[in-house]
């Protein structure tokens, strides 16, 4: 019961899944400081360059937040976002109130703001946090935009340590949309599914590079819209990356 706090307070979207485990020793070693004290955390869980195996372009992709709260209620600022060929084709950031309800457990509401594809898009959205069993980070998201339009994200995240410093993290992502937005090459229904695996050594407090591979597949009305642009639904990519937190 002494992790549940620390864990919903730092669980807040798959990159951010792992700051737990990374601080699971400290947590265990004294017990967590239920009093009144304003608390943070800044964490990139991820940035990244990726490397396709189907043609000669180069990726990149990034997330991380800033958190600040007390206790079970904290405040968060997220962004994440990719880009291809040095250009940005996706880019949104989230601020939202965070609320732990019970152990493991943990809800959310507040604002996205999508800045690419364009058009930009603003979203209401409404998150459930929770911590599975086996330490598995679940972060399940929903959003209702401009003109009635839904979308709702699905994260989820583990991470197993070799050593105390080496550690294998697999993570899933997947995006549904109710309507077409043909303007941002989006379709309804199940839109896209990304499948990561990064192997992380932690050189000192607060760095940890990693190298990995990434699965990403588009499906429905958004992978028919790729597809009459002549491009590839399915890709494989090798990464190099690092994670910084303080």
């Amino acid at each position: 019961m002494k992790m549940h706090a620390f864990l919903c307070c730092v669980l807040v979207m798959h990159p951010s899944f792992v700051a737990a485990e990374e601080q699971q020793g400290e947590a265990e070693a004294e017990p967590v400081d239920l009093d009144s004290s304003w608390k943070y955390h800044v964490r990139i869980g991820k940035l990244e360059r990726q490397f396709s195996t189907s043609d000669d372009s180069d990726y990149g992709e990034w997330a991380g937040f800033i958190m600040v709260g007390k206790n079970l209620n904290t405040l968060w600022l997220t962004t994440k976002g990719s880009a291809q060929q040095g250009e940005t084709d996706s880019a949104e950031i989230r601020l939202f109130y965070s609320r732990t309800i019970r152990p493991y457990i943990g809800v959310q509401l507040g604002w996205r703001h999508d800045f690419k594809p364009e058009p930009q898009r603003d979203w209401l959205g409404f998150g459930l946090l929770a911590v599975l069993p086996y330490k598995v980070g679940a972060d399940a998201s929903f959003f209702v935009g401009e003109s009635g339009r839904m979308a709702a994200r699905l994260e989820i995240a583990y991470q197993h340590w070799f050593t105390q410093k080496l550690s294998l993290t697999p993570d899933f992502e997947t995006n549904f949309y109710s309507e077409d937005d043909p303007d941002r090459d989006i379709g309804s229904g199940l839109s896209d599914l990304d499948l990561g695996l990064r192997l992380r050594y932690q050189i000192i407090r607060g760095v940890s590079p990693y190298t990995g591979i990434t699965w990403k597949g588009n499906y429905g009305n958004t992978a028919d819209m790729i597809k009459s642009k002549g491009e590839d639904t399915i890709d494989l990519r090798l990464m190099l990356g690092v994670t910084l937190w303080y």
